[in-house]
């Protein structure tokens, strides 16, 4: 356990905890700072209203609630002539609703009007004491009446002095309402942002009237979120009015006993109504179906008072939440073992973003509002998050992967393998490819003389030197053979200019190897000299071996003869040796010199071997006129014109004394016109070792 405990707090597995931790912690600090607006952010509201009406009735409440009646100052009170405007906001007409309302036995009266301001306005004397004496006798029967203020910026609009000595600055509750981005109305506030819960009209109408209501109503969070289900009782104020007047009043008594009563406007021209979850859009040809402000503020009161408001976790509960969900999500990250979380469990992450938004549903059920849209957000975040990661791990293990195969097989063959793990199978296929043979000259008995160590260093930059010119051409090293190498062009991938890549490449390893001896003559050390045989044809390419030690290799008669060829350079003291078929590939690019007709050991036809000269372009003009003169010599030699052969083969070496090919058709030129070859000889060399 200790070990295992000191393994997790050590190296990548402790560096992967720590990654998932600080990932986990910044998600979940976003994810609190985009929950703050609540269902102002964009999809949220819509997501509560949708879930809203799947489940209509949010608040279940107590049963024994207060009921509550609204007084609507509707379009029969403001259509009446009697009660028309200025008439209907006299003093003298509220007083007198307020009188019947008293008489009828009602627990509170909440007032959704914002009074003067001014002590200007004009009342008559008459008719505010009216007023005032009603607001008085209600208190003295402990019936609480709670006026409504607004807010301009963070300041109540306190209404005159006169007004709010008579109703109390206790008794002053803003009617302000919190609008959404799409401009609806779901939440309420208790107190009014930015402000003083003990300052006058800080506190919302609704508050204070559940509060006159019930004095240990629960203070909920803020803002809390309104039950729009609630379903009320509402009587024209113009009505109660008329019947206050005639004596009538008590016809409303049964409904208006004990209830919590809200005055407000509710007519078709009132301009202080909002949409709501409730709307219904298009209606009438409209966009949303508009609730009045007056209406709003008796669903805020029902709300608070039926004790089961919806919630909302605050910060730190949200905080927690999300460090939980995303820590869960991020779980693969931290387990750092082949065998742990990041191959076990890569559907843990988007589990967690699915689950989220049905955990939400259900605490959605059980009056609880999860964010929505943050939780999404954040989690979203996370899947990104991991999915960077395993792509990022899976490409460092493909690079690992790839650095390990390169340093035993040719990069585009471990690509191959990385890429396509079929490749690996046991098949083989028919390609024509261009093979090319290098060996080193007495490198047996030089090593003999020499230590282990030097032995490998120079084995070491010897190969280094020869691989660097074939991977410059795109080849493949098939195999380092002792101090021999095999390399391949056109397998595993196809390569149009096969044969000249070799040849270039060929050209290359010996200018590097020039490079090489100098190097190991400055260091004391004995110097290399490498002969190369290049051949094309239609091998069997493919990977062979047992079920679990495989090879990719050529193999067929082409592999053998340029094999063959790396021997026959010593017959010629040349380097470079290719076959007919490598040279008319290359012979565009590469310049060529016919050599002899040769039949090695084992092979019933001829063929002719030709000298790598040089890349197109880079001979030089006495070397030009060297092989040009040697080509003619070789022709009249064939056609066993022998003494023709001699003269322009000693043209050639005027060009190039120190031509090996030269002097020694010159030499096989002489000993013929001595010695004649017998009458079937057909100018083909023929070579009995291997």
């Amino acid at each position: 356990m200790l070990s295992r405990l000191i393994q997790l707090t050590h190296g990548a597995s402790w560096l992967r905890f720590r990654m998932a931790i600080v990932a986990s912690l910044i998600l979940s600090m976003a994810g609190v700072g985009l929950s703050w607006p609540g269902t102002n952010l964009p999809f949220e509201g819509t997501i509560y209203d949708y879930w809203l009406e799947d489940y209509p009735r949010v608040a279940q409440g107590a049963p024994d609630a207060p009921k509550l009646v609204i007084v609507a100052v509707d379009d029969q009170t403001v259509n009446n002539p009697r009660g028309s405007q200025p008439e209907i906001f006299s003093p003298m007409v509220w007083a007198a609703v307020l009188e019947a309302l008293v008489a009828s036995g009602v627990q509170a009266v909440a007032i959704h009007r914002a009074l003067p301001s001014s002590e200007n306005r004009a009342y008559p004397l008459d008719e505010e004491r009216a007023w005032f004496q009603a607001i008085d006798n209600a208190r003295r029967v402990d019936i609480p009446v709670i006026f409504g203020c607004r807010h301009r910026a963070s300041e109540p609009m306190l209404p005159a002095p006169k007004f709010l000595e008579v109703m109390g600055r206790d008794n002053l509750g803003f009617i302000d309402l919190v609008h959404d981005r799409d401009d609806k109305v779901r939440r309420q506030n208790v107190i009014w942002p930015d402000s003083e819960a003990d300052d006058s009209g800080s506190l919302s109408l609704a508050f204070l009237v559940a509060e006159s209501v019930n004095p240990d109503v629960s203070f909920p969070s803020d803002p809390y979120y309104i039950d729009f289900s609630g379903k009320f009782t509402k009587i024209s104020f113009g009505d109660l009015y008329e019947r206050a007047l005639g004596g009538q009043a008590e016809v409303f008594s049964q409904v208006l006993k004990e209830a919590v009563v809200v005055i407000g406007e509710t007519s078709t021209f009132n301009m202080d109504s909002w949409p709501t979850p409730n709307s219904v859009y298009g209606q009438d040809g409209r966009g949303w179906s508009l609730t009045p402000a007056a209406q709003i503020q008796a669903h805020a009161i029902d709300t608070l008072l039926s004790g089961a408001t919806m919630t909302h976790p605050g910060p730190a509960v949200t905080f927690l939440l999300f460090l939980g969900l995303v820590f869960l999500a991020l779980t693969p990250v931290s387990l750092s073992e082949p065998r742990g979380g990041r191959h076990l469990f890569p559907w843990l992450p988007p589990a967690v973003l699915l689950l989220y938004p049905v955990v939400a549903y259900l605490a959605f059920k059980r009056m609880v509002f999860l964010p929505i849209i943050p939780g999404v957000v954040i989690l979203a975040l996370a899947n990104l998050l991991h999915l960077g990661f395993r792509v990022r791990e899976t490409s460092m293990m493909q690079r690992a992967g790839s650095q390990a195969l390169n340093m035993y097989l040719n990069p585009a063959l471990a690509g191959q393998i990385i890429n396509n793990p079929e490749v690996l199978q046991r098949r083989g296929e028919l390609r024509r490819v261009t093979v090319l043979f290098a060996d080193l000259v007495g490198f047996t008995s030089l090593a003999e003389s020499m230590d282990t160590a030097s032995v490998v260093d120079i084995l070491n930059r010897y190969f280094e030197t020869m691989n660097t010119a074939i991977e410059r051409y795109d080849g493949v090293v098939d195999k380092f053979m002792g101090d021999g190498i095999m390399a391949v062009w056109g397998a595993p991938l196809s390569q149009p200019l096969h044969a000249v890549s070799a040849c270039l490449s060929a050209l290359m390893q010996t200018s590097l190897m020039e490079r090489l001896n100098r190097e190991l003559a400055a260091s004391g050390k004995p110097t290399l000299q490498a002969l190369i045989g290049i051949n094309t044809g239609d091998v069997i390419a493919g990977n062979i071996g047992a079920s679990h030690r495989l090879n990719y290799t050529v193999m067929g008669d082409p592999v053998n003869l340029a094999s063959r060829l790396v021997a026959v350079n010593k017959l010629y003291r040349t380097t470079i040796l290719a076959t007919e078929a490598t040279m008319l590939l290359a012979k565009d690019k590469v310049c060529f010199r016919a050599l002899d007709r040769i039949r090695v050991k084992g092979r019933k036809g001829s063929s002719t071997v030709y000298e790598v000269i040089a890349p197109v372009g880079a001979v030089s003009e006495k070397d030009a006129q060297c092989v040009n003169y040697f080509e003619r010599a070789l022709k009249h030699y064939w056609d066993r014109d022998f003494p023709g052969a001699l003269a322009r083969v000693e043209a050639a070496l005027k060009s190039s004394p120190d031509d090996n090919p030269s002097q020694i058709l010159a030499k096989r030129c002489l000993d013929y016109i001595s010695n004649p070859p017998a009458p079937d000889w057909d100018g083909v060399t023929i070579l009995e070792a291997k």
